[in-house]
């Protein structure tokens, strides 16, 4: 019985120490989505880049069009029926490039985890890619993130050659956040 309190002991002090030193964004700041989308005609390619900003750096992002940068937010509506504030798809972003004679469409919806924003993952977005090459598809209903936690990798970026090659970019979970 003491050999096992003594191998507790170190094991519980070890788990404590843990999570005092993981960084905050583990446990209390929220993660804010950001895509962003680059046309390089002289590299003949398209990437699209999903990323994530942590607490007030995420909140306070300066987003801009004109340099490729999109808010997924901006895709949903919230609603509020009393205390619960409703999420639900409001538009989607459909962004262009040619490269050669090809054109490129990408298509994106909000990914809500959870339409109930005080549920599980209600406060989480991600996005759902559809792109097209000269309007025939190449990618249908990618989603970035397939689920608000767990292991299932992350889809970091897509990149388009201009023959219409797709490459997916995928990271592990833990590498992503």
């Amino acid at each position: 019985m003491i050999k096992a309190c003594k191998q507790f002991i170190p094991i519980s002090l070890f788990l404590s120490l843990a999570a005092a030193l993981l960084p905050a964004q583990a446990n209390s700041e929220r993660a804010w989505p950001i895509i962003t989308f680059s046309c390089d005609q002289s590299k003949k390619e398209v990437k699209l880049k999903n990323e994530v900003k942590w607490g007030l750096a995420g909140e306070k992002f300066d987003f801009n069009v004109d340099q490729g940068t999109y808010n997924p937010w901006e895709l949903v509506e919230i609603k509020e029926k009393g205390s619960i504030k409703k999420l639900s798809e409001k538009k989607q972003l459909k962004l262009e490039c040619r490269l050669g004679k090809n054109d490129f469409q990408f298509v994106i919806r909000p990914k809500i985890f959870n339409h109930n924003m005080n549920g599980h993952c209600g406060d989480r977005l991600s996005v759902i890619v559809s792109i097209y090459k000269n309007n025939e598809m190449l990618l249908d209903e990618k989603p970035m993130e397939k689920f608000c936690n767990g292991n299932a990798p992350v889809l970091r970026g897509i990149k388009v050659n201009g023959d219409g090659r797709v490459k997916l970019y995928e990271v592990s979970r833990s590498r992503f956040y």
